[in-house]
């Protein structure tokens, strides 16, 4: 070896020292965590959303990311749906177009993982590397505020900010590390084909990937592994993502795919374990609620949550008004507070802080028991559902009490509560009033009383002159005034804080010259239109034209929305855009992103066409596996999209739905044609429910089919032009909602009202094709041997309460009966504590159903029989102490005693009758009925449930009839009582009045008949309404004694 030789190596040599050194020093510039973070466990039942997002270069790894997305991760998506977890593989093959700028590129990659952190805490994370390091930016390609956001050190690849920002800073426990033996490439001969597997800037690229793969083993050895492959020659890969000349095929070592289906089932498994638990409703409720509430407090008037959290500008005032209305102890007006506003105002921004700051405070004054409840009306599914709203603040104020079944009653029974001086000290929050859904038969506020109870607090938000608001500014005792506290436009001074705020975390700022025309609009007073605004001009690319381009923003929201979208429409696939915009305005509950891959996969069925008008669902086609949209495609959508689309109800199931309701607005005018006629509106939504219905006929789980499938066969079927779809769909209704996995998730033991509402949409004999068909699919299921008897008598009962609930009494009877039967047949398949319970119940339902129809003695006889028969189990359980059999025996006792009272209505005082088991006696019968009412009294007053203790106190007034007296002592005790433990003003006391009045007109005494009916009139309209049903019935006795009212000179 000649001298000059030596001396070559040693300078080569001295270049990769110093190479290696500067590299190094990167690594080392990288700031770590100080402590590891660990995924959390999620047992929470329900649907949750599962990112695994795919690293690598992408020219070289086309083989292995084409194993990972058709068989590793198609494997992995059916395991996940059995756990209830929906698996979305982020690979970003061409997610973003060429024209884009470096920025926009690097912001692609690492916001898909920080999704990653928010849907999974800790991301799922794949890294594969081989001979390329890839794209390393250069110094102007990074912008200031990424490397600030991101903690970016200048020298790292893309792959490498990946592996740094998903995994290495945190020694994340969920990611996977694959390292492809590159001993493959001695075998491909061809030069062109190896230059796909190698990086041409050597020897930088073997010395940095060389450094990656030390630090990668060294910090996660464990989950480091090395796999070979074989190059297949004059074969080549072709895919969707691909040049049509394709790719040099490999042959991959089997362990690959093992290796990452057995990685990832485990990490999956440990965060989410299987749930076995029933789901508590309100519980989900309150969580999602909850979430919704912090995310919005976390970013108020547009301000990020990562850097200014407790920034709130402008609306400062409005936050301490709220406040002083909560602590103000004094305050006896019963007044609401009225937060009131145009839309982008900021209302559910000022709403979220002002929850989040008094549950705060009064989780801090612990000694000063007080309930918060919280509602943002469409932030979650079925939150628009005034009975939902009702019945989770009747949760937070009663929970151990029974819901009423339906909305007339359930409204009655929060009106009465809210205006109850007993009640103890409750803050309530309800956001977006306006968006509840409108029911044709009660006033949209008459749950709220005239007059709230000295310790009730209500903070109400709605959009300016709305039906709410204009409903309550009529109210004659309501001051208006006083309530309201009216969302001021942003003053000039506090926009220009929120715009500098705003582009000054992305280091941006404006000129006098360029704020005067962005602020000199007047929609730029409104918070959200200033955000949208702020957001343009942060990635608007061209300095030397932003005051122009400030000049041509449009002057209203809804215009600066369809502005954007326009924009949005050349840098990104017009179709996917359009489509997901639309599918999200006519879903009922937005779409979860797997779905939205699903349906948006088949983009030649996405392009709208006229139709006749007739959708035949019988065309549709039966897909077993649905290809997914690739990743990269919903990238560039999602991208775009992403400001202006939230995650709806629990942030980890991956549903989607629009963030402000404006932009539902702007999307029915812009891509559904509203603006132009309703026929031209109702063709635009009868297309995309059309491909919603499709989907939901063959796809998506059963809670997701509940939700939406039903909503949109009811739009087609009563939009539909023909008879004969009418009836189509109709069809479809019934075969889906006959599906058991359907029944289970619709129907409710208290009152299935909406599964009850879809049989009444399916025709004419609605109830009797239901009775008829569920008795078929049990019957059915009771000759299938794949269903274990007490699966089946579960599904029985179910059906016959159903039955029950729909008034079909004698269909309910025989299936309930049939059921007891089934029970006492089969006892080895249930524990004896398990079987009991189950005939308890049937006993206690069987009891019910005939008392609904029941006349003579001996049908009243049979009655009692079998609460007599359900109170025996009662009494004979070692769980008779736990509250809720004491519950049950209270009411068997109570409906014993009211069947014993209507046997001795029918008997003179004097006979015996041979229907009277042991010949009991009128006298003996009512003596009985009043001992078994004062236990059922007693175990009231045990478990401090006063409505139902009151309740059994009516009972024991009818087992008197007759008795003047009796009865009146009875009714006037209970009066004092419902006084002193619900309130003056309530349905109770509505009854009580009334009652009392029938009992003195028997009595013929006319004047205190009067005052009674009088006062039970007077009641049921401040409590019902004058309109009310119940109202006109009180008014129509109170009428009979108008000859009273003259003698005393009353109206």
């Amino acid at each position: 070896m000649s001298s000059g030789d030596v001396e070559g190596e040693e300078q080569d040599g001295g270049k990769i020292r110093k190479l290696k050194e500067e590299i190094n020093d990167v690594w080392n510039k990288i700031a770590m965590r100080e402590e590891k973070i660990k995924p959390e466990v999620d047992d929470r039942p329900g649907w949750k959303t599962v990112r695994i997002f795919v690293s690598s270069t992408f020219k070289d790894f086309h083989q292995e990311r084409e194993e990972l997305v058709k068989k590793v991760f198609a494997e992995l998506r059916g395991w996940c749906e059995l756990r209830q977890l929906y698996l979305i593989d982020c690979d970003l093959r061409w997610g973003v177009p060429k024209e884009t700028t470096s920025e926009v590129t690097l912001k692609t990659c690492l916001e898909e993982i920080d999704r990653c952190y928010d849907d999974n805490k800790v991301p799922y994370f794949v890294n594969m590397t081989c001979k390329r390091i890839g794209w390393i930016p250069l110094a102007d390609e990074l912008p200031p505020n990424l490397m600030k956001n991101y903690r970016l050190v200048f020298g790292l690849s893309v792959t490498e900010m990946e592996i740094v920002h998903a995994a290495y800073r945190i020694e994340n426990p969920n990611a996977l590390f694959l390292i492809r033996d590159d001993s493959f490439l001695n075998e491909i001969e061809d030069e062109d084909i190896r230059k796909e597997f190698i990086d041409e800037v050597q020897p930088r690229a073997d010395t940095k990937l060389n450094i990656l793969k030390d630090k990668i083993t060294s910090r996660f050895s464990e989950r480091v592994f090395t796999y070979k492959c074989k190059y297949v020659p004059g074969e080549r890969l072709y895919s969707d993502y691909m040049t049509k000349k394709g790719r040099p095929k490999l042959e991959l070592d089997d362990n690959f795919s093992k290796i990452v289906l057995d990685f990832f089932k485990e990490r999956i498994a440990e965060q989410y374990p299987v749930v076995k638990t029933e789901i508590d409703e309100y519980l989900d409720a309150t969580f999602h609620h909850k979430a919704f509430m912090n995310s919005r407090c976390g970013i108020i008037l547009g301000v990020n949550k990562k850097s200014q959290r407790d920034l709130i500008i402008g609306r400062e005032s409005i936050l301490k008004e709220i406040n002083d209305y909560v602590e103000n102890e004094k305050d006896t007006s019963g007044s609401p507070k009225l937060i009131i506003g145009e839309a982008g105002a900021g209302k559910s921004s000022i709403m979220a802080k002002a929850a989040s700051n008094v549950l705060q405070a009064m989780e801090e004054r612990a000694a000063q028991p007080c309930k918060v409840f919280f509602h943002f009306v469409g932030a979650v599914p079925n939150s628009t559902s005034l009975l939902e709203i009702l019945r989770r603040l009747l949760r937070e104020i009663k929970p151990n009490s029974d819901f009423p079944e339906t909305l007339e009653d359930t409204v009655q029974l929060v009106r009465s509560e809210l205006a109850n001086c007993h009640l103890g000290r409750v803050v309530i929050f309800i956001d977006a009033l306006n968006q509840v859904d409108r029911d044709m038969h009660l006033e949209p506020m008459f749950w709220l009383p005239e007059k709230l109870a000295p310790n009730v607090r209500c903070v109400l938000s709605l959009i300016t002159d709305s039906e709410p608001h204009v409903v309550l500014k009529r109210r004659q005792d309501f001051k208006i005034r006083d309530s309201e506290i009216i969302v001021p436009d942003l003053e000039p001074g506090k926009r220009l804080e929120i715009v500098n705020n705003y582009l000054g975390l992305f280091n941006k700022t404006l000129s006098t010259e360029q704020v005067v025309p962005l602020l000199g609009k007047k929609a730029s007073s409104n918070p959200l239109w200033l955000r949208i605004a702020c957001e343009e001009l942060r990635i608007y690319g061209d300095f030397n034209t932003v005051t122009d381009f400030i000049k041509l923003l449009k002057e209203t929201l809804p215009g600066l929305l369809q502005q954007v979208l326009e924009r949005f429409e050349k840098e990104t696939d017009r179709v996917l855009l359009v489509s997901t915009l639309c599918l999200l305005e006519v879903s009922r509950f937005g779409l979860l992103e797997a779905e939205l891959l699903e349906i948006l996969a088949d983009k030649d069925s996405l392009e709208y066409r006229e139709t006749g008008g007739e959708y035949n669902p019988e065309g549709s086609r039966v897909i077993e596996k649905r290809p997914h949209l690739p990743y990269a495609e919903w990238a560039s959508v999602y991208r775009n999209l992403r400001i202006f689309l939230r995650p709806y109800g629990n942030p980890s199931e991956g549903r989607l739905d629009f963030y402000h309701r404006t932009l539902s607005k702007v999307v029915q005018d812009t891509y559904l044609d509203k603006s132009k006629s309703d026929a031209d509106y109702n063709k635009k939504r009868w297309w995309w429910h059309k491909k919603l219905a499709e989907y939901y006929r063959y796809c998506g789980t059963y809670d997701r089919k509940v939700e939406e499938y039903p909503h949109h066969l009811l739009f087609l079927k009563r939009n539909a032009k023909y008879d004969e779809d009418k009836k189509l769909y109709c069809k479809w209704l019934q075969e889906f909602l006959l599906d058991m996995g359907a029944f289970k998730r619709l129907y409710d033991d208290e009152f299935s009202e909406t599964l009850l509402y879809y049989w009444r949409e399916c025709g004419d004999e609605k109830y009797d094709q239901m009775c008829e068909g569920y008795e078929k699919e049990i019957r059915q299921m009771e000759k299938d041997l794949a269903y274990a008897p007490h699966v089946t008598a579960s599904r029985f009962e179910d059906v016959s309460r159903l039955m029950a609930q729909a008034g079909k009494y004698k269909e309910a009877l025989k299936v309930a009966e049939d059921c007891r039967d089934m029970v006492k047949k089969f006892p080895q398949q249930w524990e004896d504590e398990e079987r009991n319970e189950k005939l308890m119940y049937i006993y206690g339902h069987i009891a019910h159903i005939k008392s609904l129809s029941a006349k003579e003695i001996p049908e009243l006889n049979d009655i009692i029989s079998m609460h007599e028969e359900a109170i025996q189990i009662i009494n004979n359980s070692p769980k008779r102490n736990e509250k809720k059999y004491k519950k049950y025996l209270a009411l068997q006792l109570i409906k014993k005693a009211y069947a014993r009272g209507g046997i001795a209505s029918r008997c003179d005082a004097f006979s015996v009758s041979k229907f009277f088991t042991k010949n009991k006696t009128k006298k003996e019968m009512i003596e009985l009925g009043c001992k078994e009412v004062e236990k059922a009294i007693s175990l009231y007053q045990e478990l401090k449930d006063y409505g139902h203790e009151l309740e059994a106190q009516l009972t024991k007034a009818t087992l008197y009839r007759g008795n003047k007296e009796e009865q009146l002592k009875i009714y006037g005790e209970t009066k004092q009582r419902c006084e002193d433990v619900v309130g003056p003003k309530c349905p109770l006391m509505c009854r009580l009045c009334f009652n009392m009045g029938v009992v003195y007109g028997r009595d013929n005494d006319e004047k205190n008949a009067y005052s009674a009916y009088k006062q039970a009139y007077e009641i049921a309209v401040d409590i019902y309404g004058p309109k009310h049903v119940k109202t006109e019935k009180y008014k129509a006795e109170l009428m009979k004694y108008s000859h009273v009212a003259k003698k005393l000179g009353k109206e």
